[in-house]
């Protein structure tokens, strides 16, 4: 540092140098030299001292103290000292023997320079030092320097004044450093010394980013790149106690084996330099070091006033120390910003000394009116307090944080606030936000703090809100009898509870319909007002469209609820699954897929992993209606892992059952039956998941051949949505899978009847359903009759976005005009190839690989399935991989020259397969290839 220091000061030091060659010429001189705390002084004092040394000039120097500021002639004394020092180092070889305690022939002193009494009169000590000196300046010149001279006390002040006057005519330099005194007045003697009209005035600027970076140069192993310096330079405010403490930081890191350069100064900033901020901060003085404390315990911008307050500090001398934090980086600001830096300030201080500035900061804050969030931060830190105005405040600030989606500050919140409640009361009340924290942190582990509250809820003493979501908690985690004697026990006609009663009545009309019929007294239906909160409607919406299917107004109020979603608080996104669903059951795949989307993107920016969870589940559901398979089960398994715990609820069923259906639809049935493994609750038959489960079970079943199990399942999924009222084909499509069932049984015509039915049935605007029912009609159906049917599921399902069951519906099209021989079949078989494939239904694709049989594609998908062949490729065997790739493109119309492109081979690489194809099928040319086989374009090619 010394030397970066003589290259960075060299224009100050060369001013002091004419300073020393001035006064070695006769003519005293004083000359002041001023900077900010720690910003090189000292150094420059030890360089100046042994630079006049050198030049042969004798030095007197003081190191003046806050602590010795009251005591008279202190730092006098120091300058006594130093001559007698100089005359034990020098003995009789020195002439000018000035530290003599009696008068010495060598030295030519005849005064003794011992140091005075505080009762000696002021101007005869005065008086002495002058001649002191004068006989001293005789011999050879003298340089007298006090560094921290704004800490002298005034009585030396007054004797070197006093030699200020008399100097003009010696060999004798006076250099006088001093800082920046901001909480003191410095004396009217300091002030007449420093600003003598012959004095000169030099300045100590703090480092350039220049001199950084040769500090650097000579410390670190390489030079770091000028960005760093630059941050260095901001850091540290160009203060060399911190420019070398981040140096001496970035050294220790390249030590350490680092290869890489820090991305930034704060990825190396350590314990180093936040031991060299709390030099600097004590060396500004206890004020500073107290200001200090302050902001680090704050964190947060706050008001000058309330910070005056807090520190004790009056407001315009705080207005002085943010001027000095200001120009260093890792100070400045309204806060600081290094979280080391604050744990190291907060760190020297006591725990009684942080929790007793905790309490005065929150108590202010509070008074002041800040956000209940800003001085919960303070509360926790403090522990319990049975004050009147704390638990209001926590409770609040709980809240927010909830709304925000903070759920573990929200956590903590409520835990204190439960400790700081005064009676059961509001020890209740707390318990019951706080279980309502638990569900949105971890909802598969928050069953036993709604079970908990049972009890004082029937003794009434929780009542209202807090109870209402007591009870739609236990009817998440399937405890419905306990839920059922809750909601019966609130269920008094109370006015000011009926938007409560309402929207738990929608709730349990669309999530646990099985549960509404065991209530004693039945919740009244009503519809949400349009001034209603957005969870109520969209529980109204989704209660709407599983009565009446795709409903306008049911339709409309979903719409509502996606109206500004994005940045919402945590709290509104309670309703936007609900309303995802409504537009799913609705048929509005595209609109629902959209919403989902939008959803999804903000939900990151929110710490609930209920909300995020149930809206990743819907997602999985939607996905899997859209075709995308692989999405869907992406989606479930991180549904799956947030939700189930060791108790079922409906969320964790519904993800289970998207599980089930898209493992079977991907005919990875052994995934499947992972899931199927755990025997589900009887009370998961009561809720709507319980159907997607039972629909699920009964696809797999199917799937695997276990027929009668598929049958009973896709029955009793009947049976109950028909009790429910709950009978629409976009829920789950009961009839379907039980007509399919009964044509694996060779029951045509109650697999027809089955269908009809559901034709029959007002069509409700359920696109989706109604495609997919004229779908398997056509599939019970002769070639020529299924023509007209397939195209019209085709155009609905297209129009709704329901891309999947489109492809399925075209693969079974190309069939029937294969076996119509129409040359339609091979374009639509490629068009059924291409959207099955944007789907991710790799499954699809594959059954549309050449056979020699065609088959509808339910058939054919499930036969695959139960044999584990998902090739069917009787008409390539034989051929290798690369002929078969050729063949198969060739079949589709492909030219040489096109298939040489899809390939990344020759021409003549193409037409040299296709001649070894011709000969092993037993064919001639490519006519005759596509005669042999039905042309789709198989996942490999």
């Amino acid at each position: 540092m010394f030397q970066a220091v003589l290259r960075e000061r060299s224009k100050l030091l060369e001013q002091l140098d004419d300073v020393l060659i001035q006064s070695s010429r006769g003519s005293g001189v004083i000359a002041t030299v001023s900077g900010a705390t720690a910003v090189g002084k000292t150094t420059l004092f030890r360089t100046l001292t042994e630079r006049a040394a050198s030049a042969g000039t004798m030095v007197l120097s003081a190191v003046s103290s806050a602590d010795e500021r009251h005591v008279p002639y202190s730092a006098l004394a120091q300058l006594m000292h130093s001559i007698n020092a100089h005359s034990s180092a020098t003995g009789a070889g020195y002439a000018g023997n000035a530290g003599s305690a009696r008068p010495d022939r060598q030295s030519g002193l005849t005064i003794v320079p011992t140091p005075p009494d505080a009762r000696d009169d002021p101007l005869t000590v005065a008086r002495q030092t002058y001649r002191i000196i004068t006989q001293l300046a005789a011999r050879r010149p003298v340089l007298i320097v006090v560094d921290d001279v704004q800490h002298t006390d005034p009585a030396t002040l007054s004797c070197l004044r006093y030699l200020a006057q008399r100097l003009s005519q010696l060999p004798l330099a006076l250099v006088l450093m001093h800082g920046v005194s901001v909480d003191e007045q410095p004396p009217p003697v300091l002030h007449d010394l420093l600003y003598r009209t012959s004095a000169k005035h030099l300045y100590l600027e703090p480092f350039s980013p220049l001199g950084i970076k040769e500090l650097a140069a000579n410390r670190l192993p390489s030079l770091p790149s000028d960005r760093v310096v630059v941050e260095m330079h901001r850091m540290s405010g160009g203060n060399p106690l911190l420019a070398e403490a981040l140096v001496e930081e970035h050294r220790l890191h390249a030590a350490s084996g680092s290869a890489a350069e820090p991305t930034s100064v704060d990825a190396a900033i350590g314990p180093l330099f936040h031991q060299a901020v709390l030099a600097y901060l004590h060396r500004l003085g206890p004020r500073a070091v107290r200001l200090a404390q302050c902001l680090a315990l704050l964190d947060a911008p706050v008001n000058p006033v309330l910070l005056s307050r807090l520190s004790g500090i009056d407001p315009e001398l705080l207005k002085r120390y943010s001027g000095l934090f200001s120009g260093v980086g890792a100070l400045d600001g309204p806060r600081l910003r290094q979280a080391g830096v604050r744990q190291a300030i907060l760190g020297e201080m006591s725990h009684h000394k942080v929790t007793h500035l905790r309490y005065r900061a929150a108590r202010l804050l509070h008074d002041s009116g800040a956000p209940p969030q800003t001085v919960a931060v303070h509360l926790v830190g403090i522990g319990p307090l049975h004050e009147e105005w704390v638990l209001p405040v926590l409770r609040a600030a709980a809240a927010q944080s909830l709304e925000e989606g903070a759920l573990p500050q929200a956590i903590r919140y409520l835990e204190l606030a439960r400790e700081c409640s005064s009676d059961e009361t509001q020890r209740l009340s707390v318990r019951s936000q706080y279980a309502y924290g638990q569900w949105q942190l971890s909802p598969a582990d928050s069953a036993l703090h709604f079970l908990g509250l049972k009890d004082p809820i029937l003794e009434g003493k929780l009542t209202g809100d807090d109870a209402w979501w007591i009870a739609e908690g236990m009817l998440f985690h399937l405890s419905f009898d306990e839920a059922v004697e809750v909601v019966d026990h609130l269920n008094d006609n109370d006015e000011e509870a009926a938007t409560a009663l309402y929207s738990t009545r929608m709730l349990m009309a669309s999530e646990v319909p099985g549960v509404l019929d065991r209530l004693s007294r039945p919740l009244e239906a009503t519809t949400a007002p349009a001034t209603s909160h957005s969870e109520l409607r969209a529980r109204h919406a989704l209660a709407l469209v599983l009565e009446r299917g795709a409903d306008e107004y049911a339709v409309a109020l979903a719409d509502q609820t996606f109206q500004g979603t994005r940045n919402r608080p945590t709290s509104q996104l309670s309703g936007l699954p609900k309303a995802l669903l409504a537009l799913c059951y609705a048929d509005r795949i595209e609109a629902a897929d959209k919403w989902y989307e939008v959803i999804a993107a903000d939900a990151g920016n929110s710490d609930a992993p209920g909300w995020r969870a149930q809206g990743e589940c819907v997602g999985a559901l939607i996905a899997l209606r859209r075709g995308r398979l692989d999405d869907a089960v992406r989606r479930a398994e991180a549904a799956y892992a947030r939700l189930s715990g060791p108790k079922w609820n409906v969320s964790s069923a519904l993800a289970l059952a998207i599980l089930i259906e898209a493992h079977t639809a991907r005919c990875d049935h052994r995934a499947a039956a992972k899931y199927l493994v755990a025997e589900p609750p009887p009370a998961l038959f009561l809720t709507r998941a319980g159907l997607h489960y039972l629909y699920a079970r009964g696809r797999h079943h199917l799937a695997t051949g276990n027929t009668y199990l598929a049958l009973s399942d896709f029955q009793e999924c009947g049976r109950l949505m028909r009790r429910w009222n709950l009978d629409t084909p976009a829920l789950v499509p009961w009839r379907l899978g039980e007509a399919d069932a009964w044509l694996r049984l060779g029951e045509k015509d109650r697999a027809v009847r089955l269908i009809e039915e559901q034709l029959a049935k007002p069509d409700n605007g359920l696109t989706r359903s109604h495609a997919m029912a004229l779908h398997s009609l056509a599939l019970t159906q002769a070639a020529a009759k299924q023509l007209p049917l397939l195209r019209d599921a085709f155009r609905l399902l297209e129009t709704c976005g329901a891309r999947y069951e489109a492809a399925a519906v075209l693969a079974d099209l190309s069939r029937a005009y294969q076996r119509l021989g129409d040359k339609r079949a091979q374009p639509t078989a490629r068009r059924a190839w291409r959207l099955a494939k944007a789907c991710q239904a790799e499954f699809l694709c594959q059954s549309l690989l050449p056979t020699s049989t065609p088959q509808s594609v339910a058939s054919r998908d499930n036969a695959a399935c139960r044999t584990g062949d998902s090739t069917g490729q009787d008409d390539f065997d034989g051929l290798s991989e690369s002929e078969r790739r050729v063949a198969v493109l060739a079949t589709q119309g492909y030219a040489n020259r096109e298939i040489a492109e899809r390939l990344f081979v020759t021409v003549s690489t193409v037409e040299q397969h296709l001649t070894r194809v011709y000969r092993k099928m037993g064919i001639r040319n490519r006519e005759q290839l596509l005669q042999a086989t039905h042309t789709v374009t198989p996942q490999s090619a």
